[in-house]
């Protein structure tokens, strides 16, 4: 259908001899240790404003080998999450090889797929449309996924939520007698009943009841998405989950997540349980920038969700991984665990915090069920959603183990681009860090907000002049938040990217 669609649109302008919106040409050089290559692209955005769309990309790649030059022609698409019903048709073709989403042996260089889950608004889609124009049309990225409020697991959530409301859900959120109800009373929701909004921070937001229904679709879109991936086993290499004004480097970020890990491994021979940053068959997710801070006598670590969250295909794939608990399937370390939480029998070590801890989910549990299935019932189904998305990831990383331990002594990527080797955060390198057993949300680039704030966490749009803390974005950022469409553009054009 949206091939179809795309073909219409390109057919009708053809006949009318009209001028196509806007061509860009662009060269991304990349270059690798056994072969030098030059991908040239042509981007063609489409205008159609109400419908999902397909933008077309040309790549011709130039080795030092005329014989394996070859030209690749993929689609990459743009998809309101509500309309989408299938990936299947949404996914790139090729003239050559189709990327490794589907996990078909090891992934090359050139075939990386990335997918971008933004969680935006029907009333600000030209946020997303901007995103996808700018960063997005980097030529790793296979689908570009918007949720809006078309895909509030209530109806209408948005409209139909009165301040009223609103007061209700904080007053009802930071009472202990809501997550003993769900028989999920621990320190940890402890610590989030106190956390979350107070009605008087949730007043002074533009839109009080669209940033608490907002909090729901994060999650409910989350697992649409991985439950599409699921149904026709077409895992990007990692999914991108963003904010509409969230602006990245994709040249960067690859460079760290993908072709850095994937150098070190082809390189020096070595193995994903060596590295720091492990390639994507891993189970890891990282954090553009990483919050941490004190838990019960531990360390707790969220991402900050304007810089985005990065879930690699080894995490999705244990998101949809059938649990079995009643001994019908032999189970594995990892899903064992997840029965002796679900179902409290806990042994030794498992008596205690943190092993123990629930946010109520395991209500939604049934023997066969995966992680994103569980989670898929809860959004729907509970009363109160008390808490903010981006605990939700430091919840499924940290107290599920969807996500490895950090390895403090892995290896670091090799990075291209003339680039020296990037270090690794101090909180990771600290010994003491490997007592914490909870310790498995990554952070990207070093990127830390807590006591001293590193990396990605200084770039803010909304920083105030002559700001100590945070900075405006700059050209040569891996990842800002709070960017408006026009500094969006501005600055891919700055980085030299387009």
């Amino acid at each position: 259908m949206v091939e179809e669609s795309s073909s219409r649109t390109k057919v009708s302008r053809k006949k009318t001899g009209s001028v196509l919106a806007a061509i860009f040409f662009f060269a991304i050089v990349s270059i690798f240790n056994d072969t030098s290559r030059m991908h040239q692209a042509t981007r063609l955005f489409f205008s159609d404003e109400d419908s999902n769309a397909v933008q077309t990309v040309t790549i011709t790649e130039m080795s030092t080998d005329p014989d394996i030059n070859r030209k690749t022609v993929m689609k990459k698409s743009f998809l309101l999450l509500n309309e989408t019903k299938s990936l299947l048709t949404a996914v790139p073709s090729s003239t050559n090889d189709m990327p490794s989403s589907a996990g078909r042996g090891p992934p090359r260089h050139d075939h990386f797929s990335i997918d971008v889950l933004v969680v935006g608004s029907q009333f600000k889609l030209s946020a997303a449309r901007k995103q996808f124009q700018t960063w997005g049309s980097h030529s790793f990225v296979r689908n570009f996924i918007v949720s809006t409020e078309y895909d509030d697991p209530i109806p209408d959530c948005n409209s139909n939520t009165t301040i009223d409301d609103v007061a209700r859900i904080s007053q009802t959120c930071k009472d202990g007698r809501f997550w003993r109800s769900k028989n999920a009373f621990n320190p940890l929701t402890k610590h989030w009943l106190r956390a979350f909004g107070r009605i008087q921070w949730l007043k002074k937001k533009k839109n009080p009841a669209g940033w608490v229904c907002a909090q729901r679709r994060f999650i409910s879109s989350l697992t649409r998405v991985i439950d599409l991936y699921h149904a026709d086993d077409i895992y990007p290499d990692y999914l991108i989950v963003a904010d509409d004004d969230t602006y990245m480097n994709l040249e960067n970020v690859t460079d760290y997540l993908l072709l850095g890990p994937q150098r070190l491994k082809e390189e020096r021979g070595i193995e994903d349980d060596e590295m720091y940053v492990p390639t994507p068959i891993s189970p890891t997710i990282f954090a553009g920038c990483r919050v941490r801070s004190g838990l019960g006598g531990m360390i707790w670590t969220i991402p900050y969700g304007g810089f985005g969250t990065f879930l690699s295909q080894g995490a999705m794939k244990r998101l949809t991984q059938s649990i079995h608990c009643d001994g019908s399937v032999p189970s594995t370390e990892y899903e064992q665990a997840i029965c002796d939480k679900y179902l409290h029998n806990y042994t030794s070590r498992l008596n205690s915090y943190p092993f123990s801890a629930t946010i109520g989910e395991e209500a939604y549990f049934q023997s066969g069920d995966s992680l994103n299935q569980v989670f898929m019932k809860y959004t729907n189904e509970i009363d109160y959603f008390c808490l903010h998305s981006d605990w939700f990831f430091g919840y499924i990383a940290n107290f599920l183990n969807v996500s490895r331990h950090v390895n403090h002594k892995g290896e670091l990527p090799i990075m291209g681009h003339g680039r020296a080797e990037v270090g690794r955060s101090m909180f990771d390198e600290d010994e003491n860090t490997t007592h914490y057993e909870v310790n498995r949300l990554h952070t990207l680039m070093s990127s830390e907000f807590s006591r001293y704030i590193q990396g990605n966490c200084i770039y803010s749009n909304d920083a105030k002049e002559n700001d100590r803390t945070f900075r405006r974005c700059v050209p040569n950022a891996t990842i800002c938040h709070y960017v408006a469409e026009e500094d969006m553009e501005k600055l891919y054009i700055d980085s030299g990217l387009s």
